[in-house]
């Protein structure tokens, strides 16, 4: 399968990413991989919202570890769908939003099914990756979905701490760059005028009551080096960090996802989530320099010749990697 030219024009609507990506809404009974952080947590209940025959089989935790329940058969893997993550496999479908390709002449049949932020803008570590996604993978389906923002008073500050995106927002930070995003590639008003005002006093003293919420339901702060302008906040994306044991981390996410649907409103239906009985597979993470990469063949021989699964740039001159055989 072949890489298939992924970029959109901006304001694309849409009903056109749908049509390219159907998977997205309206899908047919179809396995879930959830990733295990806030983000994560909050767009697989609003992608099981809308994909009532969806059903949360399995995590992809530490991008190195793979927990599927034991209904879900290994060969189901490379069928499923892969939420706020960036699989690598030409018959994976994953929606993920990380810098994934070097040049924009890179061939990645890997990607060939799947739908990535970053991708759809044509961004790359040549070719704007300063304007790259800044968001987090729930705002981009609240535009995907035209849902609006659920009333509860923490819902709000819940969604922009997603990948500690209303830092991201502010003055110092990346705010033109949020703006383009929320103006040019998927408009959505409240997300917009909730960006206008994430650099206030006022919002910040909402998020430190939302962070303390979480903190009095167990949920993990987890490291964060960038800081808000004003309380000097810092992110908190609940991630199992420490949490191996599979039970431990199935209990510890489905209370995730029952907490954020009470605030959200984003309830599954029974047998949605079906986190039981977990198996794990574990891969290897490594982390190495472009340099290396660009001098054993480029990226799509790399790719190949190291079996990975999953991927990303997190600066221009290295690349994470895992290396994790799915079939």
């Amino acid at each position: 399968m072949q890489d298939t030219s992924p970029v959109l024009p901006p304001k694309s609507p849409a009903h056109l990413w749908l049509a390219r990506h159907s998977w997205l809404r309206n899908a047919e009974p179809r396995h879930i991989i959830m990733g295990d952080d806030l983000d994560a947590a909050l767009s697989t209940l609003l992608y099981l919202h809308h994909n009532p025959g969806a059903v949360v089989s399995g995590v992809y935790t530490g991008f190195d570890t793979l927990y599927r329940a034991a209904h879900l058969k290994p060969d189901d893997l490379p069928e499923c769908v892969y939420l706020d993550l960036d699989i690598y496999h030409p018959q994976c479908r994953s929606l993920g939003h990380h810098i994934v390709r070097y040049s924009p002449d890179d061939i990645l049949p890997g990607l060939a099914r799947s739908c990535n932020l970053n991708e759809c803008a044509g961004r790359s570590v040549t070719r704007g990756f300063r304007e790259k996604y800044p968001l987090g993978t729930v705002h981009h389906l609240l535009w995907l979905y035209d849902a609006p923002l659920p009333e509860h008073p923490l819902a709000e500050p819940l969604i922009w701490l997603a990948d500690s995106s209303f830092i991201n927002g502010q003055t110092g930070r990346f705010a033109p760059n949020v703006a383009r995003w929320l103006r040019e590639w998927m408009p959505h008003p409240a997300l917009l005028r909730g960006f206008e005002n994430i650099d206030t006093l006022a919002f910040e003293q909402k998020m430190a009551e939302t962070q303390a919420f979480l903190a009095q339901n167990g949920f993990k702060r987890g490291k964060g080096q960038a800081r808000s302008r004003h309380l000097q906040l810092t992110g908190f994306q609940c991630q199992p960090v420490g949490i191996s044991h599979p039970d431990a981390l199935a209990a510890y996410l489905i209370q995730l996802l029952h907490i954020l649907a009470d605030v959200t409103g984003w309830h599954w239906q029974p047998g949605q989530v079906a986190l039981t009985d977990l198996r794990v597979m574990r891969g290897q993470r490594h982390t190495c320099s472009v340099e290396n990469v660009l001098n054993n063949g480029g990226l799509s021989r790399f790719l190949l010749q190291n079996d990975v699964f999953s991927y990303a740039f997190p600066y221009k001159d290295c690349i994470n990697f895992t290396r994790l055989s799915i079939g």
